[in-house]
């Protein structure tokens, strides 16, 4: 897929034992909150959820992009070169609220925004920066570990023949189905995209939105440094600071690493102090540029930007994920939704839905297309969709714990070994 177009994901590094239930959630949110100096945990949780929401829209995006790519015209107009029309129903989905909540580059900003606000907020309050140095230690092997695992994944199903992506795309008519699993993958390109390609260099040959690792891990670095400047220089002078350093991944990738900044001034807000109407304003704004495209909507935007469609596209979508945290820190009805129901259990499992949707989607989920077609192409989509939805959070949970946890374990004892030599060679 498009870069513009595939998402992309950081997981909060809860530590602790899986759980199957909602009170041993809350109590990981719960230490991490008093960690992070916060009163109370309600606004964790809530991010928790919300990430657990921006989740599931990833991979709803996908699943309806490979099934109904027209939706999509507007949000993506370069993605492919042809777009199948589409009725009067599926078109709702092209406008907002609908649009947000399946607009992959809305997403990747909320999850960056997410991990510049989570991963700085321990030192923001504190001002230990231990806990930077902890956290920066930490990172390659918290997001290398699930990142191999899910290429070695999606490599067995390559192997055993049992990717049908090729097969649904003239059906469906996405030529972005088309992209994946051509013959010419071989064991070598597994191996070196599970060992150090995907998450140093973005290659996604055998899982499409692990294009965005490298921003993710570079990002992580760049809140850090952020965080840490913030101590001493003006947010001025740190934005600044922070532009610059983005320019170090890509020009392209701006909005995107700047959004880790914008995490990091975050921490150092207070949301819910304004006023009421200013967070309803905001709210308001996060869902309309959330799903920003090129609808007539958003032609007053567009008009008046200076710059081509798709960088403004991804600096609105920047700022309105930045208005969508914001909001949920401000807002005590947005926190009980995000804390409430299925969303915390969401948010934990989100990575690992994150990981393993694509590799279903293009095995299980395109094979449920073929088998289903005969019933009518609204019926397949339909059933395409709920199938790849329940099979991938059904598959995340063993994911979860066998993989997710244990990388967060290994990557603590790589940070304690780390630093424990670091004392002992400056004592000698």
């Amino acid at each position: 897929m498009s870069r513009a177009f595939q998402l992309t994901f950081t997981s909060v590094d809860f530590v602790g034992r899986p759980s199957r239930n909602r009170r041993i959630i809350r109590g990981r949110v719960s230490m991490n909150a008093m960690a992070a100096g916060q009163a109370g945990s309600g606004r964790f949780i809530a991010l928790e959820g919300l990430r657990g929401l921006a989740a599931v829209g990833v991979l709803l995006s996908h699943a309806i992009f490979a099934v109904e790519p027209g939706i999509f015209k507007t949000m993506y107009p370069l993605a492919q070169a042809a777009w199948p029309e589409i009725g009067w129903p599926a078109q709702l989905l092209t406008l907002p609220p609908f649009s947000m909540l399946i607009n992959g580059s809305f997403a990747v900003c909320v999850f960056f925004v997410l991990s510049g606000f989570v991963l700085t907020k321990s030192f923001a309050d504190t001002g230990n920066a231990s806990v930077l140095v902890s956290r920066a230690i930490r990172r390659i092997p918290r997001l290398g570990i699930p990142i191999a695992a899910s290429i070695v994944f999606a490599g067995t199903i390559f192997a055993m023949g049992l990717m049908r992506n090729l097969e649904v795309a003239p059906l469906t008519g996405s030529i972005w189905l088309t992209w994946y699993y051509p013959s010419s993958i071989t064991a070598a390109t597994i191996a070196k995209e599970a060992l150090y390609e995907s998450l140093f260099l973005g290659k996604n040959k055998l899982n499409s939105p692990l294009w965005t690792m490298s921003i993710e891990l570079v990002g992580s670095y760049l809140a850090f440094m952020f965080a840490f400047a913030a101590r001493w220089f003006t947010f001025a002078l740190v934005t600044v600071f922070a532009a610059a350093l983005s320019f170090a991944v890509h020009i392209a990738y701006l909005p995107f690493a700047l959004s880790f900044g914008v995490g990091v001034l975050l921490t150092r807000v207070s949301p819910a102090k304004w006023p009421h109407k200013a967070k309803i304003a905001i709210f308001l704004a996060a869902i309309y540029l959330g799903g920003f495209s090129n609808d007539i909507l958003y032609e007053p935007i567009i008009k008046l930007s200076p710059i081509d469609f798709n960088p403004l596209k991804d600096a609105m979508h920047c700022v309105g994920a930045t208005f969508l945290v914001a909001s949920v820190l401000a807002l005590p009805s947005l926190q009980r939704a995000f804390s409430s129901y299925f969303f915390p259990l969401l948010g934990r499992l989100s990575f690992s839905v994150y990981l393993l949707h694509f590799p279903i989607l293009c095995s299980l989920g395109c094979f449920v297309y073929l088998w289903t077609i005969q019933w009518g192409h609204a019926i397949a989509a339909s059933s395409t969709v709920l199938i790849v939805l329940v099979t991938t959070i059904i598959a995340a949970v063993p994911f979860q714990r066998l993989v997710d946890v244990k990388s967060m374990e290994i990557a603590k004892r790589v940070d304690q070994y780390l630093r424990g030599f670091l004392r002992k060679t400056a004592e000698a």
